[in-house]
């Protein structure tokens, strides 16, 4: 069956952020007691909330570190660049395929797809802290296969992550390719370039 939907990935897929300094990850470690939670809670909670709803559920310490150290994050933000290859492969495949975009992130993170002006090839834009749910979460999923009316055979999953896209995609039933651009010897439904999708396609 021909593929009609394909659903990237974001970051390390479509966008890299040159000065990563994982601004979250830091305030948790620069924090007293990791503001009552777990780094793995933490995490969760910044990517199924927006990080305002965040400031309520979790003690004034948190806020305090998100405004001492803000500098660093919109350093991060604005180091944000799409790959190479992105818009070019992206206007080739909206062509003939509905474009869809699922990504695990906290809120802060969204504003590279408008600022990069990606928004405009995708049919839904699926964020983890919008929807309260992550990869590899059936759920999020699913969103997908809702909006865009499309069966699970006709829908291909394009992202780095072995457990968030991969296992994500074959929990569902869906077609998969994992970018890894960092290895010289690909394995099977693996690609170094998002160009290499549209030969997967033939």
């Amino acid at each position: 069956m021909q593929i009609k939907v394909i659903v990237f990935d974001l970051y390390n897929t479509l966008v890299k952020i040159h000065n990563n300094q994982h601004f979250f990850a830091k305030i948790y470690r620069d924090s007293k007691d990791g503001f009552g939670l777990s780094l793995t809670d933490f995490t969760s909670l910044l990517m199924e909330n927006e990080v305002e709803d965040v400031f309520h559920q979790l003690s004034p310490d948190f806020k305090n570190h998100y405004d001492q150290n803000i500098q660093i994050l919109e350093d991060e933000l604005a180091s944000i660049d799409v790959f190479e290859e992105t818009i070019e492969v992206l206007e080739e495949l909206k062509k003939d395929h509905q474009l869809y975009l699922i990504s695990n992130l906290a809120s802060p993170y969204k504003g590279a797809v408008t600022q990069l002006k990606l928004d405009r090839y995708f049919s839904q834009l699926i964020y983890s802290c919008d929807v309260g749910f992550q990869k590899p979460n059936p759920t999020i999923f699913k969103l997908v296969e809702e909006h865009s009316g499309f069966s699970k055979n006709e829908i291909l999953m394009v992202g780095d992550s072995f457990k968030s896209d991969v296992q994500g995609a074959q929990q569902m039933g869906w077609k998969y390719l994992r970018i890894n651009r960092k290895s010289d010897n690909t394995r099977e439904k693996e690609i170094k370039s998002l160009r290499e999708i549209s030969d997967y396609l033939k």
